[in-house]
């Protein structure tokens, strides 16, 4: 067995080293396009999804709103769930370990360029960029198609689903690139994030019906069971002598200047956001009785963004002084009723 372990241990290894080269190419070839690959890692983080670009979907359709805010909640929280409970080494941290480590004798000559955005907390598998982006990408895509299609001939060719389709390769290829230019992400990860995502996009629009149709009581329940789920792997990886905290560690370590360390991106404060999303959901369960009122442009303009100037106000007075159970206390409680008024109650002003 020990012998097993050191085989696979070693080929996982020896990829990661080579990966890094791709990194180093990227950051080497690609500095042309600086400015684009910091939008699409700062502008279309996984945070900035819930409280900028959803909601500016919303001006134009509630049902898209409600879609996309309840899709791309349930594959955050199980990207992050997978996080925390199995987190992986970042482009950076393993090039620093392998110099670091005396025992391994063949060093990976590559020269990675490290900066603020560098300084990630959270395990690098799946990347939560890729995987949040597709699946964004894909609901936006398809809703934007099927109005086109119904209202637009022209629309019904092969000649513009081949061009939508490589509008959309397009856009996820240039989020990899981002990651990868930035030494966030290795390939691997970048690619399995969208795979992950696609496929649980799959599964989420293959029982939508059922999810839409679960009633308040059971939904609270589901997001009270997923809470506790967290805190068991806390203490299950202190019984088995692993540190819960390490991917946080390894980012205090290694990070340039540890002023760029920011509490938004760590793995806690990743479940505690995407199960405060959940649980407002959840209070507005069932979701198939959201009101969808048709509503003048402006208006939904005007409450969306009254909104969402609230909730920036809101989370720019977060309570990062005050120790870290009323840090997070706080931001599940502003997450929670961000999403229902959101989902639920805004809708009744249309």
């Amino acid at each position: 067995m020990e012998t097993i372990m050191h085989v696979v241990s070693g080929a996982y290894n020896t990829t990661l080293s080579r990966e890094l080269f791709i990194n180093e190419w990227a950051q080497e070839r690609l500095s042309f396009g600086k400015p684009l690959w910091h939008f699409f890692s700062v502008q279309l983080e996984p945070s900035n999804m819930f409280n900028i670009f959803i909601p500016l979907c919303g001006i134009f359709s509630q049902e898209i709103l409600l879609h996309l805010f309840t899709a791309i909640t349930l594959i955050s929280t199980l990207n992050s769930f997978e996080k925390w409970i199995c987190p992986e080494t970042r482009p950076l941290w393993f090039l620093r370990e392998q110099y670091a480590n005396r025992r391994v004798l063949k060093k990976p000559k590559v020269a990675l360029e490290s900066n603020q955005l560098s300084c990630e907390v959270t395990g690098g598998l799946p990347c939560a960029h890729s995987m949040t982006f597709t699946v964004f990408v894909l609901i936006l895509a398809s809703f934007f198609f099927v109005r086109c299609w119904d209202r637009f001939v022209s629309w019904r060719s092969p000649f513009c689903r081949c061009l939508m389709y490589l509008l959309i390769i397009g856009m996820v290829v240039c989020m990899w690139l981002s990651r990868l230019y930035l030494a966030t992400e290795f390939l691997h990860q970048c690619i399995l994030g969208s795979y992950f995502g696609i496929r649980a996009l799959s599964t989420f629009e293959g029982h939508v019906k059922y999810l839409f149709s679960r009633p308040r009581g059971n939904a609270v329940s589901t997001v009270c069971f997923l809470g506790g789920l967290a805190v068991s792997v806390y203490f299950v990886k202190l019984q088995l002598n692993m540190d819960p905290h390490w991917s946080v560690r390894e980012g205090f370590k290694w990070c340039p200047e540890p002023t760029y360390l920011r509490h938004e991106v760590t793995p806690v404060f990743g479940l505690v956001r995407d199960l405060g999303n959940l649980m407002g959901l959840a209070l507005a369960s069932p979701l198939y009785k959201v009101e969808m009122k048709q509503s003048s442009f402006w208006r939904r303009c005007r409450l969306l963004g009254l909104l969402e100037f609230v909730n920036y106000g809101l989370r720019l007075s977060t309570m990062k002084q005050s120790g870290r159970f009323a840090f997070l206390a706080y931001e599940f409680i502003r997450n929670a009723a961000h999403t229902l008024v959101l989902i639920k109650y805004l809708p009744k002003f249309y």
